[in-house]
C-alpha cells in the first residue's frame, strides 16, 4: 500500500473534520439566532404580559383588639386604651376554574411569541366560622372587624382584560389593583365590608377573568377540593408543573384539547404551605404596617406552592428542527466522502482534494440554507426547498468530477434518500434514536456489500492506473 493512498486517505479524513468545523460554526449561528428569538419574546412579554400564574381567592379579614392598660409614666400610674392589629386568612373549601384558551401569535420583525387570552370563571365557596374564631387576648379586650377584602395573586397584572367584578354572597363587588395579600405578591383583591357573623357561614363567590399570557398558564390550587376544565383549540398542549390532567377525560384531537383536574388537599401541600406564608406575612405586617402594600407588590414565591401548568407548545420549532439535523453533519459528509472514495477505487477515477473541499462545502451549507429560509417560511418547505437546491448542484457538478452523468444521477440520487431520511428522522422525534440508529446500520451494511470484494491490499495499484469509462 503506496504512501499516496495513505495521504490520500489522512487527507479525506482531514477535510471530513474541517467541514464538521464548518457545520459546527453553522450551529453555532443557530444558537445565536434561537437566543435572539428568546430575546424578542421577553421583549414581547414586557410590552404585553408574560407567562401567567394564579393563586388564590385567599379571603382576608383584618380586625384590632381594643383594650384598656395600666402603665407608669413619670412615676403616675394611668389608663390607656392600646390597639393590636392582625389579620385572618381563610382559604376556599370549594374552588373551581373553567374556561377555554384563544391562541394567536405576536410578531416583532421575523419573530414571533405564542399568546393566549383566557376566558375564565372562577367560583367555589368559604366555610367561615362564627366570629372567625377570632377570641380576645387580653381582659376586657374588645374586637373591632374592618374590611374584608379577597386578594387573587396573578403574576402579570397587565394582562388582565377589563374590570372583573366579584360576587360574593349574590352581592357585587369591584376588584382593584394589588393583591393586598403579601403571600400572593402580584394582583388583584376585591373589598367586601365588614362580613363578621355570630354563627358559622358557608359564603358562595363567582367572578371572571379574561386574562392574557405567553406560552405557559399555571393555576395553583389551594382550596380543599378544586376542579379545573381547560379547553382550548390548540393542537399541541404541554402538560407540566405537580399535577397533571385526567387521563379517562382528556381528548387532545385536531380540533383542540379538553382537559380535567381533581386535586384535593390531601394530594397537595398547598394549603399547609400557603398559611404558613400567609401567617408570616401577617406577622411581618404587625411589625410594619406602612410597609405592608409595598411588600404585596413583590414576586410570588412560586417555589413554594405546587401549580398545575398548560404550555402551549410550538408544533415545530425551526431552530431545535435545524440544531438536530446540524448532528447528523459529520455522518452525511462523512458518507459523501465515504462514496467518493469508493467510486475512485471501483471505477479508478481520480477526485482532487478540491473536489471533496467544494462538494463538503455544499453539503455544510445546506444547514445555512435551511435555518435562513426557515425564518420567513415553513420548515418543511425550507427543508424542500434547501434540499433541492443543494442536491441539483451537487448532482450537476459531480456529473463532470465523475465523469458521468449516471453517476452524478446516482450520487444525487443518494443524497436524496440521505435528505429523506434525515427530513423523517426530524419529523418523528419520539422515534429519532431509533431511525438514526437504523439509517446508520443500513449505510454501513451497504457499504459492506458493495466492497465485498475489494482487494485493499490492490487500492494504491488501481489509483495508479486510473480507468475514466463509465460503466
Amino acid at each position: 500500500m503506496n504512501r499516496a493512498f495513505i495521504f490520500k486517505v489522512i487527507g479525506i479524513f482531514i477535510l471530513t473534520i474541517l467541514m464538521s468545523w464548518a457545520v459546527s460554526q453553522i450551529n453555532s449561528l443557530i444558537y445565536e439566532r434561537q437566543a435572539r428569538q428568546e430575546d424578542v419574546k421577553r421583549e414581547i412579554a414586557n410590552s404585553s404580559a408574560g407567562a401567567q400564574t394564579i393563586v388564590g381567592p385567599v379571603l382576608a379579614v383584618p380586625y384590632y383588639e381594643e383594650y384598656a392598660e395600666t402603665i407608669t409614666e413619670n412615676k403616675v400610674k394611668k389608663t390607656v386604651i392600646s390597639r393590636d392589629e392582625s389579620t385572618v386568612y381563610y382559604l376556599p373549601e370549594n374552588l373551581e376554574l373553567s374556561g377555554g384558551f384563544a391562541n394567536e401569535y405576536k410578531s416583532l420583525g421575523i419573530y414571533k411569541a405564542l399568546m393566549y387570552e383566557l376566558g375564565g370563571n372562577i367560583k367555589g365557596t368559604f366555610q367561615l366560622p362564627a366570629n372567625f374564631n377570632v377570641k380576645a387576648q387580653h381582659e376586657g379586650g374588645k374586637i373591632v372587624y374592618q374590611t374584608a377584602y379577597v386578594g387573587l395573586g396573578i403574576s402579570d397584572t397587565r394582562g388582565i382584560n377589563g374590570n372583573p367584578e366579584l360576587t360574593w354572597n349574590s352581592l357585587p363587588y369591584k376588584f382593584k389593583q394589588g393583591s393586598s395579600i403579601t403571600a400572593l405578591g402580584n394582583g388583584i383583591h376585591a373589598p367586601i365590608g365588614i362580613i363578621a357573623s355570630a354563627s358559622p357561614q358557608t359564603v358562595a363567590f363567582e367572578f371572571k377573568l379574561n386574562l392574557r399570557g405567553m406560552e405557559n398558564f399555571s393555576f395553583t390550587p389551594i382550596a380543599a377540593n378544586n376542579k379545573i376544565a381547560l379547553q382550548s383549540s390548540w393542537q399541541h398542549p404541554h402538560f407540566n408543573g405537580s399535577f397533571l390532567p385526567d387521563a379517562a377525560t382528556q381528548k387532545i384531537t385536531p380540533a383542540g384539547f379538553e382537559s380535567k383536574w381533581a386535586v384535593s388537599s390531601l394530594s397537595s401541600s398547598n394549603q399547609t404551605s400557603l398559611k404558613s406564608l400567609l401567617d408570616n406575612g401577617s406577622s411581618a405586617a404587625n411589625q410594619a404596617v406602612d410597609a405592608a402594600s409595598a411588600a404585596a407588590q413583590a414576586a410570588y414565591p412560586s417555589h413554594a406552592l405546587e401549580s398545575l401548568s398548560v404550555g402551549f407548545v410550538e408544533p415545530i420549532n425551526v431552530y431545535s428542527q435545524a440544531d438536530r439535523a446540524t448532528k447528523y453533519g459529520l455522518l452525511f459528509i462523512g458518507l459523501t466522502f465515504a462514496g467518493f472514495f469508493i467510486f475512485e477505487i471501483l471505477k479508478r477515477l481520480r477526485i482532487h482534494p478540491a473536489q471533496y473541499t467544494l462538494v463538503g462545502l455544499g453539503m455544510a451549507l445546506f444547514y445555512l440554507l435551511l435555518i435562513s429560509l426557515s425564518e420567513h417560511i415553513s420548515f418543511a418547505l425550507s427543508y424542500l426547498i434547501a434540499s433541492l437546491a443543494c442536491v441539483s448542484l451537487l448532482g450537476y457538478y459531480l456529473s463532470h468530477v465523475l465523469q458521468s452523468k449516471s453517476h452524478g444521477l446516482l450520487f444525487a440520487g443518494l443524497l436524496t434518500t440521505l435528505y429523506g431520511a434525515l427530513y423523517g428522522i426530524l419529523a418523528s422525534e419520539d422515534n429519532a434514536l431509533l431511525m438514526g440508529s437504523l439509517l446508520v446500520f443500513g449505510l454501513l451494511a451497504v457499504t459492506m456489500i458493495i466492497t465485498r470484494k475489494v482487494d485493499w491490499y490492490q487500492i494504491s495499484s488501481n489509483l495508479a492506473k486510473p480507468n475514466v469509462e463509465a460503466v
